[in-house]
């Protein structure tokens, strides 16, 4: 696996350790413009407002722990996971991978465009080193090399079995999987992933305690 992340936990206990750390010193608010809580269907995520921020600081947590040198995230939306993650690791290159479908806002059924609002949302952090990259991923065979790789697309089983299957391609070091605890879908897309496709690859592995669930794969 990459050799940039040498410096990092070497054991799930050290990942424990520092993650609880990062997470209970974390300083990091969503942006008052472009997050979850102002996007098309904001109403969902008000309603449960302290469960989001605190699975979005667990994300600024989990990337402060990694440290990674480079960032693919397959699933971005407008952004608002990216910037927890960027802003845990402001040097890192970061690679965003979505359809950036637009949608139409629940108030007032203008439209929202997630590809224009996460550039304005790196733009107005300041984030510099990023791309995004509109396509189906699905029409990936292979990515280009990141130590991390967050797998945070379509959750059924099939999209989500592929979306790991091609974060393996990165030769990454961490994987990160969101919303782990689903199960109809994601869940057992790891569980098989696991077993039949990096069974003698695992270092470790570490459950993430937020809303749905998070699954830190460590790779050897």
């Amino acid at each position: 696996m990459d050799q940039s992340a040498v410096d990092l936990p070497k054991s799930r206990e050290e990942f424990e350790r520092d993650f609880l750390l990062n997470v209970s010193t974390c300083q990091w608010e969503p942006h008052p413009l472009f997050s979850v809580f102002t996007q098309y269907d904001q109403d969902y995520y008000l309603r449960q407002a302290p469960a989001f921020l605190c699975k979005y600081k667990c994300f600024y947590a989990v990337s402060k722990t990694v440290s990674p040198k480079k960032i693919i995230e397959l699933g971005v939306c407008g952004g608002s996971s990216a910037d927890a993650y960027l802003s845990a690791t402001p040097e890192a290159e970061y690679l965003g991978i979505d359809i950036f479908g637009v949608s139409n806002r629940h108030d007032d059924h203008s439209p929202w465009d997630p590809y224009e609002v996460t550039r304005q949302l790196f733009e107005s952090r300041g984030f510099k080193n990023y791309q995004l990259l509109k396509t189906d991923l699905r029409e990936l065979s292979s990515l280009p090399s990141a130590d991390f790789v967050v797998v945070d697309a379509a959750h059924d089983f099939d999209n989500a079995y592929a979306d790991l299957k091609l974060a393996l391609t990165a030769n990454p070091t961490f994987v990160f999987v969101d919303d782990c605890d689903d199960e109809n879908g994601a869940k057992p897309a790891i569980e098989q992933f696991l077993t039949q496709d990096v069974n003698n690859l695992i270092g470790y592995t570490v459950r993430i305690p937020h809303l749905g669930g998070g699954l830190v794969i460590r790779l050897m």
